[in-house]
């Protein structure tokens, strides 16, 4: 089958086929029944209203409820918004949308599915914009993560979507004897385009997570005992602790800001295999390490295919997907940096702004190339190395100080944990760079004693102008850090002028 021409149909025809089921801790649904649920939300919508031309937003937590309503749209073809559970103060929402969707929690619930009326709230949204023709039908929308510029909407297809997912799947390595943990959310492009969707186009079985912390996965994971799960660098951190290796899973999808090497390491011990996975909420999976390559335990280098090591390669990109370096002209002189360009069959179609119309494009995307504001290298036989990101990078002194190096150096230091450098203000060596760091378990860190090894063990130029120590970095809703709350904890006058 044409991938493109690829329908929501088809992969619940696979998992009909194969498919074994769908949990979340509260209740489990087999897909081998599944056609009745998703015709009673489908005749619930309709009777309340929903036609499928009327696009809506769904609120969409980590729940077999929630996952059915959103499988129940996309094979309406409703044009939605996804996004996580809103508190009261969110966002306003986009104003060409015509209804909103919550979900109402089922936690404690015995037995099948119930009636949609107990679980399912709909709002008529009033004074719509109208509706851009882009936005019709069979779309999907999905935020940025806005971990440092503002969120925007990014438009894909149903169909590209679904292609994007079916190309994943031989990579990841799912099968449908496998039990898929997701504690990582749907509302989010890693938890639903690399995670979800492959999964049910494998037959897996599937167990959502809400609100993953150390007991509740761990809770589950003695209960379901999975075979594969995706895992944000956060929760990763959270769960790397000494244990003995559980001896089920078979590897674990990590997606996101670099691991630490030691904690690499400490999860391959744990999970068998880690696959580092590279991809954006504009291409979905664009890159992947092999999940069915050995794993570097053993081995004295740690070195894989292509001279990398297996914490800091991405892999090679994915069947289709093109990939090519530009060279970029704000490093120092005699220093190369490029920026990594995508060429993807399945990628979005665009941003647009609050009311639906198109925001303007980038040339290149004219062209078919995304370019991705990530810094990287590809080796000969097409491994890719990220360096960092190109807003993430900052002159000081006269040289170019790539931060997440600077974090890897920081969180070298005695008693780091982990690391997160914002830039905030000028100084008269340049932009100022500003650590938050966290303890190691068991270890007390103080500001003073950091300091002074930052300005012992690291170049004069790159030393930061401030550090803080924090007992944990915040992180969005998708795992990823959120460097905006950190610049929220910064006072608002001249970094140059506050004491150090």
């Amino acid at each position: 089958m044409d991938p493109l021409h690829a329908t929501p149909t088809d992969f619940l025809e696979a998992a009909r086929l194969w498919g074994r089921s769908l949990s979340d801790g509260s209740m489990r649904l087999e897909w081998a029944s599944i056609d009745g649920p998703l015709l009673a939300v489908d005749q619930f919508l309709t009777q309340n209203g929903v036609e499928i031309d009327d696009p809506v937003v769904l609120e969409c937590g980590n729940s077999v409820p929630a996952a059915l309503v959103l499988l129940a749209l996309l094979v309406r073809g409703n044009t939605l918004v996804l996004l996580p559970p809103q508190p009261a103060a969110a966002q306003p929402l986009p104003g060409f949308l015509r209804h909103q969707i919550r979900v109402r929690s089922l936690t404690g619930h015995d037995g099948g599915l119930p009636d949609p009326a107990h679980f399912l709230e709909l709002q008529l949204l009033e004074e719509r914009q109208p509706l851009p023709s882009l936005l019709r039908r069979d779309r999907l929308l999905l935020r940025t993560s806005g971990s440092i510029a503002a969120p925007k909407l990014v438009v894909h297809s149903h169909a590209a979507l679904i292609a994007n997912a079916r190309n994943a799947v031989e990579r990841l390595a799912l099968e449908s004897s496998d039990c898929v943990s997701i504690p990582v959310p749907l509302a989010h492009m890693f938890g639903l385009g690399a995670g979800f969707l492959p999964a049910l186009l494998a037959g897996a079985a599937i167990d959502l997570v809400e609100g993953a912390n150390l007991i509740r996965y761990l809770e589950r994971e003695r209960i379901h005992r999975p075979t594969v799960a995706f895992f944000s660098p956060n929760l990763c951190n959270t769960l790397v602790r000494p244990r003995a290796a559980p001896g089920h899973y078979r590897h674990v999808v990590v997606a996101g800001d670099k691991l630490d090497p030691i904690v690499f390491q400490a999860a391959e011990g744990i999970y068998r295999r880690v696959v580092n996975l590279y991809g954006s909420t504009e291409m979905g999976v664009v890159c992947a390490t092999d999940a069915r390559a050995p794993n570097n335990l053993g081995k004295t280098t740690g070195e894989t295919a292509g001279g990398r090591t297996g914490e800091t390669t991405v892999g090679r990109p994915l069947p289709g997907v093109q990939l090519r370096l530009e060279a970029q002209t704000d490093g120092e002189p005699g220093e190369l940096l490029t920026e990594l360009l995508c060429a993807h069959p399945y990628g979005f179609e665009g941003y647009v702004d609050p009311d639906g119309r198109p925001l303007p494009r980038d040339p290149r995307l004219e062209e078919g190339w995304f370019a991705t504001g990530d810094l990287a290298e590809i080796s000969p036989d097409g491994q890719v190395e990220l360096r960092g990101r190109r807003d993430h990078a900052v002159n000081r002194d006269g040289r170019l100080v790539m931060l997440p190096e600077l974090e890897r150096a920081i969180e070298g230091l005695p008693g780091v944990a982990r690391v997160a450098i914002v830039i905030a203000g000028e100084t008269r060596r340049g932009r100022a760079i500003v650590a938050f760091c966290t303890p190691r378990e068991g270890t007390t860190l103080e500001v003073g004693p950091l300091r002074q090894n930052c300005q012992k063990f690291l170049p004069a130029y790159v030393v930061p102008d401030e550090v803080h120590v924090l007992p944990a970095l915040p992180s969005l809703p998708s795992g990823k850090l959120d460097r905006r709350a950190l610049l929220g904890l910064l006072p608002s006058y001249p970094l140059e002028a506050r004491p150090v």
